[in-house]
C-alpha cells in the first residue's frame, strides 16, 4: 500500500468590523490550522498588507506547531510545521493611513506541497469599508476683554482637526 500524505490546511482572517476610520486602527486575527490527517512540514503562510496599513504582529503556536515568527512588522511570510490538530494564530494591529479612502481589502493564504482534500479554505479575505471621521473645531479671539470705540482689534481664528481622518473639504466662514 502506497502512503500519500493528505492534510486539510485552512486559514481565516478577520478584523471583526465592517468599517473603520482613516487615521484610526484595526486589528486582524489570522488563524492557520491543520485538520489532518497528516503532518505537514512545508506550510507557507503569506499575508501582504495594503499600503494604507502600517502593521505589526505577534503569533502563538499550539498543538505542536512550529516555525512561526513570534513577532514582527510588515507582511507575514512564515514557513510552518503543522502536526494534525495544530494551529498558529497571528494578532495583527494596524494603523490606517489618515488619507486612505474606499475600503481595505486584505487577503491571507496558506499553501503546501501536501495534497489538500479541501483546497477552498486556503485563502481568506477581509474587507473593511473606510468611513472618514474628523473632530473639527474652531476658535476665535482678539486677546482682549475690551476695546475703545473707533480703535482697532485683530482676531486670531484657529481651525483644528483632532482626527483621526484627514479632511480636504473644510469650509471656514
Amino acid at each position: 500500500t502506497s502512503l500519500v500524505a493528505s492534510a486539510d490546511l485552512s486559514i481565516s482572517k478577520t478584523d471583526g468590523q465592517t468599517s473603520a476610520a482613516p487615521g484610526g486602527s484595526t486589528t486582524y486575527t489570522v488563524v492557520v490550522t491543520n485538520a489532518g490527517p497528516s503532518a505537514v512540514s512545508d506550510v507557507n503562510v503569506t499575508d501582504t498588507f495594503t499600503t494604507e496599513l502600517d502593521c505589526n504582529y505577534t503569533s502563538d503556536a499550539t498543538g505542536g506547531a512550529s516555525g512561526n515568527t513570534a513577532s514582527g512588522s510588515g507582511n507575514i511570510e512564515d514557513a510552518l510545521e503543522l502536526p494534525p490538530g495544530s494551529s498558529v494564530t497571528y494578532v495583527v494591529p494596524c494603523a490606517i493611513d489618515p488619507e486612505a479612502k474606499g475600503s481595505l481589502s486584505n487577503s491571507a493564504g496558506v499553501s503546501s506541497s501536501v495534497s489538500d482534500p479541501n483546497p477552498g479554505n486556503e485563502s481568506a479575505t477581509d474587507i473593511t469599508s473606510l468611513v472618514a471621521s474628523a473632530d473639527l473645531s474652531i476658535s476665535k479671539t482678539d486677546g482682549q476683554t475690551s476695546a475703545a470705540p473707533g480703535g482697532s482689534t485683530t482676531y486670531t481664528v484657529v481651525v483644528t482637526n483632532a482626527g483621526p481622518s484627514a479632511v480636504s473639504d473644510v469650509n471656514v466662514t
